[in-house]
C-alpha cells in the first residue's frame, strides 16, 4: 500500500466524476471533478487513526461501463506530509484509476525548535455548526505520550495555548474562541495516536472496565466493547447504561463536557450496576498531561490520576481546561434494546399537565418514562404530533420489531431532502413566515421516513424503522455528520423524578408560548426542532470505586443541594435553529431568563449543557452573559464544602497547568481568578 498523509486526484477521463476517500465511517467530502481538473485531500483532517487505509473512490455521473473498474491501490494514513498522486483516464466505457507515485514531504510550518519527530500541519477548523471557523491552524499528532508532554514544553516556552483537536461536534467555544486570542493556539489532534482500547477484566474489587485513548471515537469505542467476549448480557460483548446520539465523537470530547444519552434506571429489566449520569462519571481513572501541583517547576509530564484521588473529581468535566490522553472506564455486558417511534400522538397529549392527587397522564411523556426508561422527544416548530422515541431493554426480538446489525438507522434524518433543504433557504433569503410549513414538512417527512415512504408518501425509499431492535448501538446512536446543521441551545434541569411530567409541561408551554409571542409580530426564530431526554444525575454511588466523588462541574453534577430536594434527575432541553436566524438570540436570551425565573428554590435547578449555547444576551449572543455566568458559578459552590465549588475546580486546573496553556480566551473569562464572591458562600 501507498503510505501518504495527502491523495491527490487529477481527471484526464472523458468523464465527470464524485472524488472522494474513503475508510469505513471516515469519508473525505466528496468533489466534482470534471475532465482536466484535480483535487488534493488532506486525510490529517478526518478524525482518524494513523494507519487507516483509504481508498480513493470515484463515483461517474454517467457511467457506461458494464463491469466496475479494478480498484486503485489504497493509501495507509501516514502522516508523513506526502501527497499519493493518482489519475483518472479513459472515456464513460473505460475509465480507470491508477496511482502516480508520491510527492516529496511539503507544507510542515515551521516553528523554531518544536519537535521534529512530531508530525505538524497546517489545517482548517470549524465547529459543528460552522460559526467558529480558522482556515489554517498550526496542528500537531503526538504519537505518544512523551511526544505530548514535550509539545507541552514547547508551547510554555514560545508562548504558545494548546488546545485538543478531535471531531469538533460540538458549538462552545471551548476549543477556539469566537473571537482572535491573545496569544497564539496549537492544536494537538490525538485522533492519530491515541485511539487504542484495552479491555480489562473485573478484579481486585474493580468492575470490568475498558481502557481507552481519547482520540477513539465513541462508535470505535462501542464496536470494540461490543466485539469483546466475556460478557454475559443478551448482546455480545459490552456497552454503557445509554450514550450520546452521535457516533462522531471523540472519547476525549465526550468526557470535557459530560456527554449523555437518555436513561433512568427503570427495574426490572434495566437496573445496570452503573451509573446513569454523564460518560464522566463512568471514569475509574484518567491519564493527563500536566504539571505537578507540589512541583510546578518541574514542567509538563504524564501522570495518571485515580477515580478515589480527592482531586480527580475536578478533573472528570473540565471543558478543555486539561489534556486527558486516556481514561479508563467501567462497561456493564452489552444488551438488547427496542427502539419505538411513534408520531401519531399529540404534544397536547405528551406534554399533558399532570392533576394534583391523579395518576400520571395516559401516553404521557412520564408514563412512556416509567414504563421504558428511555425517552427522548423530537418537536419541530409549528407541527401537531412531536417524534417520540422509546428505547426499551428487550433480551428477546418482539415480533414486531426489525433486527438491525449497525447504527444510523433513519437515513431520512441524516440526508436532509431537497424539499426541506429549499423552505430552510427561503427562510434564510428573507421569507421567514414559511418557517410553520418548515416545521409541518420536517414532520411529515419523519412520520413517512420511519414507514419507509419519502417526503410524498411513496414507499420504497428508505428502511422501515419505526420498531427496531439489536444490540444497544444499534438504536443509541442514530445522528451522522451529513444531517442538518443547526445550532442549539442546552440545558440540564435538575428536578425530582416524579415532577417530570410537570417540568416538561412547563418547558413546552413556555417554548409555545414565546413562539407564539414572536410569531405574532412576524417573527419565527426557530426552525429546528426542540429536543427532550431524561437521564439520572452524577451520582458516585454509582461508581464501582471507593472515595468516588461526583464531577464538580459536571451539568449532572450531584451536591447536597441535590439531595436535600430529592433532585436525583435531569431533564435536557435543547432549541434548535439554522445559525443567522433572524431574533434568534433575543429568543434564547428571553427562553433563558424564563427558565431561570421558573426553576428556583425546590422546583429545580437549571445548569448550561456545556457543549452548546447558554449565557445568552439578545445582541451578542451565546457566551456573553456575564450574569448568568455568576448564576452557573454560585450553583456549583452554595451550599457545598470548600474542597466542591467552582473556585476548586478553577484551582485544581490551574494546579495542574502551571504554565497556563491549557486555555483560551473564553476560559480565561469563565475561569476567571475572580470568582463574584462564589467561594464566600461555601460550607466549610
Amino acid at each position: 500500500m501507498i503510505a501518504a498523509q495527502r491523495i491527490c486526484l487529477a481527471n484526464s477521463a472523458w468523464v465527470t466524476f464524485d472524488f472522494s476517500a474513503v475508510s469505513g465511517p471516515f469519508v473525505s467530502p466528496p468533489v466534482t471533478l470534471m475532465k482536466w481538473q484535480s483535487s488534493t485531500y488532506d486525510l490529517a483532517q478526518l478524525p482518524c487513526p494513523e494507519g487507516s487505509v483509504f481508498s480513493p473512490q470515484l463515483i461517474a455521473e454517467a457511467d457506461g461501463r458494464s463491469q466496475p473498474p479494478p480498484p486503485p491501490e489504497p493509501v495507509v494514513l501516514t502522516m508523513n506530509n506526502q501527497t499519493a498522486k493518482y489519475e483518472a483516464t479513459g472515456t464513460v466505457w473505460t475509465w480507470v484509476v491508477t496511482p502516480q507515485g508520491v510527492d516529496p514531504p511539503s507544507g510542515r510550518p515551521d516553528l523554531p525548535d518544536f519537535p521534529t519527530d512530531v508530525p505538524l500541519n497546517l489545517l482548517p477548523y470549524r465547529n459543528w455548526d460552522q460559526q467558529i471557523t480558522a482556515a489554517a491552524v498550526p496542528t500537531c499528532a503526538p504519537r505518544t505520550p512523551d511526544d505530548v508532554a514535550a509539545v507541552c514544553t514547547w508551547a510554555h516556552n514560545h508562548g504558545y495555548r494548546v488546545r485538543p483537536r478531535g471531531v469538533a461536534h460540538g458549538w462552545s467555544p471551548f476549543t477556539l474562541p469566537t473571537q482572535p486570542d491573545t496569544r497564539p493556539i496549537l492544536l494537538i489532534d490525538l485522533t492519530k495516536g491515541f485511539a487504542s482500547t484495552q479491555l480489562l477484566a473485573a478484579s481486585d474489587g474493580l468492575p470490568t472496565r475498558v481502557r481507552a485513548g481519547t482520540g477513539v471515537t465513541m462508535l470505535a469505542l462501542l464496536e470494540f466493547l461490543e466485539q469483546q467476549e466475556g460478557g454475559h448480557g443478551s448482546a455480545p460483548g459490552f456497552a454503557f447504561p445509554h450514550t450520546p446520539a452521535p457516533g462522531d465523537l471523540t472519547l476525549g470530547g465526550t468526557l470535557a463536557i459530560g456527554a449523555h444519552g437518555t436513561a433512568v434506571p427503570t427495574p426490572p429489566e434495566d437496573a445496570f450496576a452503573a451509573s446513569y449520569g454523564s460518560i464522566s462519571n463512568q471514569v475509574l481513572d484518567l491519564t493527563v498531561v500536566c504539571t505537578d501541583p507540589s512541583n510546578p517547576s518541574a514542567g509538563y509530564q504524564v501522570k495518571t490520576i485515580e477515580r478515589g484521588d480527592p482531586e480527580c473529581k475536578a478533573l472528570l468535566t473540565h471543558l478543555g481546561r486539561c489534556l486527558v490522553l486516556g481514561a479508563t472506564l467501567q462497561v456493564i455486558d452489552n444488551y438488547n434494546l427496542r427502539c419505538q417511534s411513534i408520531t401519531d400522538l399529540p404534544g397536547t397529549t405528551i406534554f399533558a399537565a399532570p392533576q394534583p392527587g391523579a395518576p400520571t397522564p395516559p401516553n404521557s411523556f412520564a408514563q412512556f418514562l416509567q414504563s421504558n426508561g428511555r425517552v427522548e422527544v423530537i418537536w419541530f416548530p409549528f407541527s401537531d404530533n412531536p417524534w417520540l422515541h422509546l428505547w426499551q431493554v428487550a433480551p428477546t426480538k418482539p415480533a414486531s420489531s426489525i433486527a438491525v446489525d449497525a447504527p444510523y438507522n433513519y437515513p431520512f434524518a441524516d440526508h436532509v431532502p431537497d424539499e426541506l433543504q429549499h423552505f430552510i433557504a427561503l427562510v434564510l433569503n428573507g421569507e421567514p413566515w414559511f418557517t410553520p410549513m418548515i416545521g409541518q414538512t420536517a414532520a411529515r417527512i419523519t412520520a413517512n421516513g420511519l414507514d419507509g415512504k419519502n417526503w410524498a408518501g411513496i414507499s420504497g425509499t428508505y428502511p422501515v424503522s419505526r420498531d427496531i431492535w439489536g444490540p444497544s448501538k444499534n438504536t443509541l446512536l442514530y445522528i451522522q455528520d451529513t444531517t442538518l446543521r443547526v445550532t442549539a441551545n442546552g440545558y440540564a434541569i435538575h428536578i425530582r423524578r416524579d415532577a417530570v411530567q410537570q417540568t416538561v409541561h412547563d418547558l413546552t408551554t413556555m417554548f409555545n408560548n414565546l413562539l407564539s409571542a414572536y410569531a405574532s409580530l412576524r417573527s419565527y426564530p426557530v426552525n429546528s426542532a426542540l429536543e427532550l431526554r431524561v437521564t439520572a444525575l452524577d451520582d458516585p454511588i454509582g461508581v464501582g470505586v471507593a472515595g468516588a466523588e461526583s464531577p464538580v462541574i459536571s451539568a449532572l453534577s450531584m451536591d447536597d443541594t441535590d439531595r436535600t430536594n430529592g433532585w436525583d434527575t435531569a431533564v435536557w432541553f435543547d432549541v434548535l435553529t439554522i445559525p443567522g436566524t433572524t431574533d434568534s438570540n433575543a429568543f434564547y436570551h428571553e427562553l433563558e431568563q424564563q427558565l431561570l425565573a421558573h426553576f428556583t428554590g425546590a422546583i429545580g435547578r437549571v445548569l448550561p449543557e456545556w457543549s452548546k449555547g447558554w449565557a445568552y444576551t439578545a445582541d451578542s449572543g451565546p457566551w456573553t452573559d456575564a450574569t448568568f455566568i455568576a448564576y452557573v458559578r454560585n450553583a456549583l459552590t452554595e451550599g457545598r464544602s470548600s474542597a466542591d465549588t467552582w473556585a476548586y475546580e478553577s484551582s485544581v486546573l490551574a494546579a495542574h497547568d502551571a504554565g497556563g496553556i491549557f486555555t483560551n480566551s473564553f476560559l480565561d473569562q469563565l475561569f476567571a481568578a475572580s470568582l463574584d464572591g462564589a467561594s464566600s458562600n461555601a460550607s466549610p
